[in-house]
């Protein structure tokens, strides 16, 4: 009995050696680890506010010059109707092909604000801008067929709503 319990006392004394080693370096590695994703954090935090900051000034400086821009395109589409219009019969399906194009890509300008103006006053001027332009592609299109399909397509009514809504937005 004695000998088990010298055996006993000698794994005791083992065991508790094992449990007395130093314990620094997981600690230490553990710590190293917490400091570089505090750190990590820390840039995280200061780019996603670098990049607000950013579009917040992207979104002013959209802001400014929304109803400059939509009363140039404005303009330029109505100078382009009656480019068109006034243009001999055999160069109007041409010229109207090219209005076409034009108000296409204005159209994706305005589109392209969307997420800018998200959840601003703007986003509903833009949306009318927008789709303002995306019916003058098609009513530009029904216009290669002559004034008379021109002036008698239904889409007119929508496109003069939407060029309304924007108008009184961009009042001075």
């Amino acid at each position: 009995m004695p000998a088990k319990i010298l055996l006993l006392l000698l794994a005791l004394a083992t065991l508790s050696a094992c449990a007395s080693l130093p314990s620094a370096p997981a600690s230490s590695t553990t710590a190293n680890t917490a400091a570089q994703r505090a750190a990590l954090a820390d840039h995280t935090a200061q780019t996603a506010k670098q990049r607000l900051a950013a579009a917040a000034t992207q979104r002013a400086g959209a802001e400014r010059q929304f109803c400059p821009n939509w009363r140039q395109a404005l303009d330029r589409a109505r100078g382009n109707a009656i480019g068109c219009a006034q243009m001999p019969a055999s160069e109007q399906a041409t010229c109207w092909q090219a209005v076409s194009q034009w108000a296409r890509e204005e159209g994706h300008y305005f589109h392209a604000l969307a997420p800018l103006f998200q959840g601003s006053g703007y986003a509903p001027p833009a949306a009318q801008a927008a789709r303002f332009f995306d019916l003058a592609q098609g009513w530009a299109i029904t216009c290669q067929n002559g004034q008379a399909a021109c002036t008698a397509a239904p889409v007119r009514r929508p496109m003069d709503s939407h060029k309304k809504a924007v108008n009184q937005f961009c009042q001075p």
